[in-house]
């Protein structure tokens, strides 16, 4: 089996109107089964979305990061199996099987839970069953528990950072992230540069970014702290605009699309 490709899906790509747009789950499925069938490449796909579709189910006129933290974690309750099925039946269409695992940061404080963890991805993936995972916010109570004493390597606050932990844990290549821009940007006089190439050493670039999309929890902060996760062990990281049509797949192709992130070897700090 080839290394497989972790693709995190941001909950402004999933939304249209501030509502879930199945229509972009259904491309997501088309593209991972092109990765998967044509390629031979297997795909994780890390999700968000499931508040969101909460929220709508529940009629609540808000927004995600509008909520607290026990609205958030009974819209989540709410709206992941409705988020789930647009998964399975999507990838269903694409000829394709899915499974959940939904996890908290929590789950992986203890080794044993973390290793189960990255085994259960290994071994759908060796089945040919597309892991589809999120974090599992009906529960998550990281918010209320000091977390200093987890490893940096299993440490996480959103899916950005879940899906590099991810994707270093099952030795992936590359790791996609898709939101609603064209990549990364920074502020230069008046106007915005698209960046097309990111050294994993110019961490520099932080201090130029804008803020987080209204509709999710993590930004383009997250997507390159995520990068740099990726990136210390070798995995090249692409932040594309998920909404542009093939976006994914031309990422997993290595095409030039939005900022890629230059994978580098080196060992992690923190043991």
């Amino acid at each position: 089996m080839k290394s497989p490709v972790v693709v995190k899906v941001g909950t402004s790509v999933l939304s249209t109107n501030g509502k879930l747009d199945k229509s972009m789950i259904n491309s997501i499925a088309e593209q991972a089964s092109f990765s998967i069938k044509e390629m031979g490449l297997p795909v994780v796909i890390v999700t968000s979305g499931a508040i969101l579709a909460g929220i709508s189910l529940l009629n609540w006129d808000t927004k995600p990061k509008d909520l607290n933290l026990t609205q958030k974690q009974v819209s989540a309750a709410v709206g992941q199996p409705t988020l789930i099925k647009m998964y399975i039946d999507s990838f269903a269409a694409a000829g394709l099987t899915v499974a959940q695992i939904l996890i908290t940061e929590e789950d992986l404080m203890i080794k044993n839970c973390y290793n189960n963890f990255l085994r259960t991805i290994k071994s759908l993936l060796r089945l040919n069953i597309t892991p589809i995972i999120n974090e599992n916010d009906a529960v998550s109570v990281k918010e209320l528990l000091n977390l200093n004493n987890v490893k940096n390597e299993v440490q996480f606050g959103d899916n950005d950072r879940l899906s590099a932990i991810i994707a270093k844990g099952i030795g992936a290549k590359k790791l996609v992230l898709l939101t609603d821009v064209d990549g990364v940007f920074i502020n230069n006089g008046n106007k915005k540069e698209t960046i097309d190439i990111i050294s994993p050493n110019d961490k520099k670039i932080f201090a130029n970014l804008d803020g987080m999309n209204e509709f999710g929890r993590g930004g383009i902060k997250s997507k390159l702290d995520a990068a740099f996760i990726a990136s210390s062990v070798g995995i090249e990281t692409y932040i594309v605009n998920g909404k542009k049509a093939g976006s994914m797949l031309m990422a997993i192709k290595g095409e030039k699309i939005g900022t890629k992130v230059i994978g580098k070897k080196q060992e992690f700090i923190n043991k």
